[in-house]
């Protein structure tokens, strides 16, 4: 099991990602949008990770963070899953968004900026039809997801000005 809270202790980037045209699918755009109203840097990335190489290339990640609508073995609408990329085949984890396997995209990622450690925040859709309306269940998801971040990342602040 992840300590959640660790994810958040070395230089990270947290990313965002799905389709703003499929109602729950924007749960990772929406999560990103609500960090980046609370001073969290968050990098949207609509439609896939991969869509946004680029501009993940000019921070040089050592630990990426994404946050997707997922779909995972016995999840409900509004379930959150932390994984990381050793975990993902174990919980058979589907990210709702990649043009191409998320096996393949990790292998990539790692690659290119030498990640040391990647980890997914999933989020298990209700809908994920055409609209623009998220459900219920993965809005509260969103919520308590960014209210979690923010005091991880709060806490890890103040253990590093104590060390």
């Amino acid at each position: 099991m992840i300590d959640f809270c660790s994810l958040f202790q070395n230089s990270f980037l947290i990313i965002g990602t799905g389709s703003p045209l499929r109602q729950d699918d924007q749960a990772g755009l929406i999560a990103c949008d609500e960090l980046l109203k609370n001073d969290v840097f968050c990098l949207k990335c609509e439609y896939g990770v991969e869509n946004c190489f680029g501009e993940i290339d000019r921070f040089k990640p050592r630990f990426l963070i994404i946050i997707d609508t997922a779909l995972f073995e016995n999840g409900k609408p509004g379930d959150v899953i932390v994984t990381s990329e050793e975990s993902i085949s174990e919980v058979k984890l589907a990210l709702s968004t990649h043009s191409i396997p998320v096996t393949l995209l990790i292998e990539l990622m790692k690659k290119m900026w030498k990640l040391e450690k990647l980890y997914v925040i999933g989020i298990y859709p209700k809908s994920m039809d055409l609209g623009l309306e998220v459900s219920l269940e993965v809005s509260s998801s969103i919520e308590r997801l960014v209210e979690e971040i923010k005091k991880c990342i709060k806490r890890e602040r103040r253990v590093e000005e104590l060390v």
